[in-house]
């Protein structure tokens, strides 16, 4: 009886040592809160010192999640807090790009869907990343600056800007172009007849509809009294290797 006593004893603590266990597996950790507009760099510069303090093992991975509707390439393009600059800082801080995801994810949308809110998470070892519709290694992506609107002075500079992203969207053909019209309350007519120039460009030179994409997003940033609407959208050439569909969101 006593033998039994003492087995039963021991199945019991090894169960409750086993849950305890379980109840401490390690999960992924939202380092901020989402961000969605306001000192940009000042933000990426906290969040990356915040990863290398949770994500501080060599086996920890780190994410960072822009919430959109928008593909990929993208998403990635309008992001409130863009990850390839997020990027140059963690290379600082030791993480190579193959322990850095980029996700996309409908979940986390705000209360405006136009503003692509980023996020920042810690995954440490073992941890599953938070859900996602998009998931890539950062080592996946690039992204290659054609030319910002504030580097456009003239309409002539604005069609030899649309013809080298053309240019070298025809030569690199797994890349994808994406055009950004930023403004502070709402598109300026310059900028609107600037989007629908570069709609047409990129129509008119045979690429397929899934090759550019042509938006118009909110500025972010702080705006001085005297900044006027901009006028010149910004170009990109986006490279992603073929992304890993998730039924998570």
């Amino acid at each position: 009886m006593r033998k039994a006593v003492v087995v039963l004893g021991l199945f019991l603590y090894f169960t409750t040592l086993s849950l305890g266990q379980e109840s401490k597996q390690p999960e992924a950790k939202l380092v901020r809160s989402p961000f969605a507009g306001g000192d940009v760099i000042h933000v990426i510069q906290e969040a990356a010192l915040d990863l290398k303090e949770y994500a501080s093992g060599a086996d920890d991975m780190v994410a960072v999640r822009v919430c959109s509707k928008e593909p990929l390439p993208v998403a990635l393009s309008i992001a409130a807090a863009s990850p390839f600059i997020m990027l140059e800082y963690l290379e600082h801080y030791g993480f190579s790009r193959e322990r850095v995801l980029l996700l996309r994810s409908e979940s986390c949308l705000g209360d405006n869907s136009a503003i692509a809110m980023t996020e920042f998470w810690a995954i440490p070892k073992g941890a599953v990343p938070p859900p996602s519709v998009e998931s890539i290694k950062s080592s996946q992506a690039q992204l290659e600056v054609v030319r910002t609107e504030d580097t456009i002075k003239s309409a002539k500079g604005y069609g030899a800007a649309l013809q080298k992203l053309i240019a070298k969207l025809r030569a690199k053909p797994e890349s994808t172009g994406v055009v950004v019209g930023s403004y502070y309350e709402k598109p300026s007519l310059a900028l609107e007849r600037s989007l629908r120039k570069a709609q047409r460009a990129l129509e008119q030179n045979g690429l397929s509809a899934d090759r550019f994409y042509v938006r118009a997003t909110p500025l972010l940033g702080e705006r001085a009294d005297n900044d006027p609407e901009p006028k010149y959208p910004s170009l990109f050439v986006v490279e992603v290797a073929k992304a890993k569909d998730s039924a998570r969101k």
